[in-house]
């Protein structure tokens, strides 16, 4: 079964679709409350990348985590500053940029590793 990702920038990433595109099915957000609505509708992703930087990139975050604390999630900010903020919202793995294409292909492949062998064990997914 293909892996489902969601990518969440308010800008548009060619370049970061693409790549993902080789680990799975990717779907782009520009909101986080449409990748929400997404989960509702289609059941939940296999994994999350943000890709925004500082409050925005938060404010994303607070959207899925609203949503799902079990789905995997990567946060890719400008702003080391955040990763305190990354960590309190149970964040997965939290990058600052500059991020290379090999960085993101790898830090997405470990999360959706760890959602591999999380259901391979039996673990059942809670959503509120």
């Amino acid at each position: 079964m293909e892996m489902r990702i969601a990518l969440c920038s308010y800008s548009q990433k060619e370049k970061e679709t693409a790549l993902l595109m080789k680990l799975g099915k990717v779907d782009r957000f520009d909101n986080g409350v449409f990748c929400v609505y997404a989960m509702q509708r289609e059941g939940p992703y296999d994994a999350v990348v943000i890709m925004e930087d500082g409050a925005r990139g938060m404010n994303f975050c607070m959207s899925i985590r609203g949503y799902s604390r079990d789905v995997p999630l990567l946060w890719i900010s400008d702003q080391a500053e955040f990763e305190p903020q990354s960590r309190r919202l149970r964040v997965d793995d939290f990058w600052v940029k500059p991020v290379t294409e090999y960085q993101l292909r790898e830090a997405v492949s470990r999360l959706l590793q760890g959602k591999r062998e999380s259901n391979e064990s039996g673990e059942e997914e809670k959503y509120e």
